[in-house]
């Protein structure tokens, strides 16, 4: 399949037949698409899984400007103002500059995310930029070790976005009478940010405009405990993609409105085979070396859901703990 642009859910431009013979002219930054001429006249991106190339490939120029490998951020002045208020007045009330929250579903509780970043097996690969952000959290002292390993209590299999904001999943043995879920994990934890992601169990039966005031509402709940969220767009679900695309747009709405963090995980995703998911369709995809691997961001790992979202995790953690560093 040639495709417009190297995704995979780009318009498709035309096919080439197995073992035809084609003309590389560009390739994307992390090598994982190359530009190419077919000799049946279709020009495209073609998936370099599908190409046997007879030349090195750094001799091939970079023809996409886009870093297909994590995310590329840029904090809006507003945003990192913002953020900047946010956490000295976070500070002033007792909440940890190394603790975050984890907010979210079956993705966020998954044992392939965040954890393996404090295993032994942890391998930075070239991103040695952001390791002292990694060593910053690790040091942190959340309610049950350092917040990469933390079970969260704001977080479950199957949830949805109302399920965090209801006082029916209360967890007795942890949390006050009544006491929402949310609030239960900022109160023990006392984090100075949270990483929140729900949506791909939404898409199966709630409204927008109910996703959107669930959200909104969990925004709104951090932002009074002086902790800054850092929203985070889904994957696009099998089957749902039209969904999923429009509940990463009520996303991308509430984190401008309220001027917070967007982590662009659903855009990384995109980039990677199958959309970076695994066979299911709905949960991200996992390395061969499973839980030993998915922290593992060396170049010929990078093409495994849960090892993408561990990298944009941290890239994005780097971003966010970079901009408030500055008003401490």
């Amino acid at each position: 399949m040639v495709r417009r642009e190297p995704f995979l859910d780009a318009l498709a431009v035309g096919y080439v037949e197995s073992g035809a013979v084609i003309i590389v002219t560009g390739r994307s930054a992390d090598n994982l698409w190359l530009e190419t001429t077919a000799e049946n006249g279709a020009r495209g991106w073609v998936n370099a899984d599908f190409v046997r190339v007879i030349m090195d490939l750094p001799n091939i120029p970079v023809t996409h400007s886009r870093n297909l490998i994590g995310i590329t951020i840029d904090l809006a002045p507003e945003v990192v103002q913002n953020i900047r208020r946010i956490f000295l007045l976070g500070q002033g009330s007792g909440n940890h500059a190394d603790v975050f929250s984890k907010v979210g579903d079956s993705i966020t509780v998954a044992p392939h995310s965040y954890a393996p970043i404090a295993a032994d097996d942890y391998n930075a690969g070239n991103f040695y930029y952001f390791q002292d952000t990694v060593d910053h959290f690790l040091a942190g002292e959340a309610r049950d070790g350092n917040p990469f390993v933390n079970p969260s209590l704001a977080a479950a299999i199957g949830w949805s976005s109302f399920a965090v904001l209801s006082p029916r999943y209360t967890n007795t043995d942890y949390c006050l009478e009544n006491e929402i879920l949310l609030d239960c994990e900022y109160r023990l934890n006392r984090p100075a940010f949270a990483l929140i992601m729900f949506g791909t169990n939404d898409v199966g039966f709630m409204s927008q405009s109910n996703f959107y005031g669930n959200m909104e509402r969990i925004v709104q709940i951090s932002l009074e405990q002086n902790i800054i969220p850092i929203l985070t767009t889904i994957p696009p679900r099998r089957d749902f993609e039209n969904q999923s695309a429009a509940f990463n747009d009520v996303i991308v709405r509430i984190a401008d409105r309220y001027d917070v963090p967007l982590w662009d995980y659903g855009a990384a995703m995109r980039a990677l085979p199958q959309n970076g998911l695994d066979v299911d369709g709905v949960h991200p995809s996992i390395p061969p070396m499973g839980l030993r691997g998915a922290a593992d961001f060396r170049t010929y790992n990078l093409r495994y859901g849960y090892v993408i979202r561990n990298l944009t995790a941290l890239q994005i953690l780097d971003a966010v703990w970079t901009a408030v560093q500055a008003s401490q």
